[in-house]
């Protein structure tokens, strides 16, 4: 699924250029895309039933599959684009909804943080895949041919979910009636564990996306070529994969909520440092720290929507909350880092974006119980039962 979409990310503007639009159509078709993911997460959330999940699961990487490799079939028809486009954006956002409730049902939420360190270094790992093997593909066959080779991976999973066994809800979990005040009222009532992880990847992406628009053009200023930039990112998200895939070591020692706290101080503190450096490979040893800490934030916010399934929550629900976070960063990131940038100037604009959001994040989480116990400045892993 996210090698599909990397490889989309990698030659979507490509593809449009090629076709003759410019950046300004490129922009808005893009912006559709993250849009319309958010869009999707709500409804998604509401319709999630394990019983149903393999079925739902199917036939939204089938409708993924056709809406990624139909780029191929458009000629550049902007209505055709525009229409796959919000297909496309509704398709991925709706499964990577199924795809964390499902995968928290699975285990019983169990292990929290190991297997959300798995999870989260899948999703990583195929991004990491899907951009170069795009671009590889493109190279050799052209952008649309490259677009419905890697439509075909979906169809791919979907073979793949078919033996998955039969999920059951939690014996305690209330069962919510259908009709829109009572989506409304679940989520007015989500527990305020499920907000708190959703402010921690919204805190994330707000914080990763105002940085990595806008340090190309900062490290410019101070004499970072674009390829030295480049490699900074590079290395960002390859330290962020690779802690992903070890933090299960560390969560044998250390609570999920005592990684979040550390984490997002070190993520926020890096973030406003960066306009003190001019070294480069201060910058380097900068950003390995905002990859380690962005991948260990990315799994504790998951394990914290996890550790909901064992009380009976909605996890469908928690999960479109929590995946809205991603999206809701993802776009405000880099309009408050431009804005804030073309008043203070770049280096500016990292110092105060880090210090807001650090500030904002610890003043809502300190407004609930919840939010308050989840503030662990050292806490040991819990004991298994019988250990």
């Amino acid at each position: 699924m996210t090698t599909a979409e990397g490889a989309l990310g990698q030659l979507f503007a490509l593809y449009l250029d090629q076709y003759g639009y410019g950046e300004v159509a490129i922009g808005a078709l893009a912006s559709l895309l993250a849009i319309f993911r958010l869009v999707s997460r709500i409804p998604s959330g509401a319709a999630y039933r394990p019983e149903r999940a393999r079925r739902q699961l199917m036939l939204w990487l089938g409708v993924f599959a056709l809406a990624t490799s139909g780029y191929a079939l458009t000629n550049g028809n902007a209505i055709a684009i525009a229409l796959l486009t919000i297909v496309h954006g509704y398709a991925f956002g709706a499964l990577g909804t199924y795809n964390l409730a499902v995968t928290i049902d699975l285990t019983g939420g169990e292990r929290a943080g190991a297997t959300m360190g798995w999870y989260t270094a899948a999703l990583s790992t195929g991004y990491a895949i899907g951009a170069p093997a795009g671009g590889f593909v493109a190279e050799r066959f052209g952008n649309p041919a490259a677009l419905a080779v890697f439509g075909l991976l979906p169809l791919l999973s979907a073979v793949l979910v078919w033996p998955m066994p039969a999920i059951s809800a939690p014996s305690d979990s209330a069962t919510r009636p259908p009709g829109l005040r009572s989506l409304l009222r679940a989520h007015a009532k989500a527990d305020p564990r499920v907000w708190l992880a959703f402010l921690i990847v919204l805190y994330i992406n707000v914080l990763s996306d105002s940085v990595d628009t806008f340090f190309p053009l900062y490290g410019l200023g101070i004499g970072i070529s674009k390829a030295s930039t480049g490699l900074l990112k590079g290395l960002k998200s390859g330290a962020a994969t690779f802690i992903r895939f070890v933090s299960g070591i560390l969560f044998r020692y250390l609570d999920h909520r005592t990684v979040n706290f550390w984490s997002v101080l070190l993520f926020g503190f890096v973030t406003i440092a960066l306009s003190y450096v001019t070294s480069y490979w201060v910058l380097v040893a900068l950003f390995l720290a905002a990859g380690v800490s962005r991948g260990l934030l990315r799994v504790t916010s998951a394990a914290t929507v996890a550790d909901l399934r064992r009380e009976g929550h909605d996890v469908g629900v928690a999960s479109g909350i929590y995946n809205m976070g991603l999206d809701v960063g993802a776009i405000i990131g880099p309009l408050v880092g431009g804005f804030v940038g073309s008043l203070v100037g770049l280096g500016a604009m990292f110092q105060l974006v880090g210090v807001a959001s650090l500030l904002a994040y610890f003043a809502i989480a300190l407004a609930t119980p919840q939010g308050r116990a989840a503030l662990t400045i050292g806490r040991p892993r819990p004991a298994r039962a019988g250990s």
